[in-house]
C-alpha cells in the first residue's frame, strides 16, 4: 500500500499528479514486493513506455546474481513489448527507438555478465 508522506504539490494540475506518480512509482520500486509485477490493467502509451524503463532500471541496478537474468528477461519482453507498438505509430518515436536499441545492448552485456 502506497502512503503518501503529505498532499500533492506542484503549481499545475498535471505537475501535482507527475509528481505524486513519481514519488509513488519511488516508493514502489524500493518496496519489497517490487519483485512481483503487478497486474495489468489498461495501459496507456505513456505507462507502457514507463513499463520498459522501469524494468530496465531495475535490472541495470540488479546486484543479486540470481535474481539478474530474470529482470533482464523481463525487461526486454516489456522493451520488446513497446518496439512493436511503436512500429505501428512510428510518429515521434524516433528518440525513444534510440533509447530501446541502447537498452537492448546494455541487457545483452548483463545477460553475459549473469552467465546465460
Amino acid at each position: 500500500m502506497f502512503n503518501p508522506s503529505g498532499p500533492p504539490t506542484g503549481k499545475s494540475y498535471y505537475e501535482m499528479v507527475r509528481k505524486f506518480e513519481a514519488q509513488r512509482d519511488k516508493d514502489f520500486a524500493s518496496h519489497l514486493c517490487a519483485d512481483h509485477p503487478r497486474a495489468k490493467t489498461q495501459s496507456t502509451k505513456h505507462d507502457v513506455k514507463q513499463d520498459w524503463e522501469k524494468l530496465y532500471r531495475a535490472a541495470i541496478i540488479e546486484s543479486d546474481r540470481s535474481k539478474l537474468l530474470q529482470r533482464v528477461k523481463d525487461a526486454e519482453a516489456a522493451i520488446l513489448e513497446r518496439s512493436r507498438k511503436l512500429s505501428r505509430a512510428p510518429a515521434h518515436s524516433e528518440k525513444e527507438q534510440e533509447a530501446i536499441t541502447r537498452a537492448l545492448y546494455i541487457l545483452s552485456l548483463l545477460r553475459t555478465k549473469a552467465g546465460h
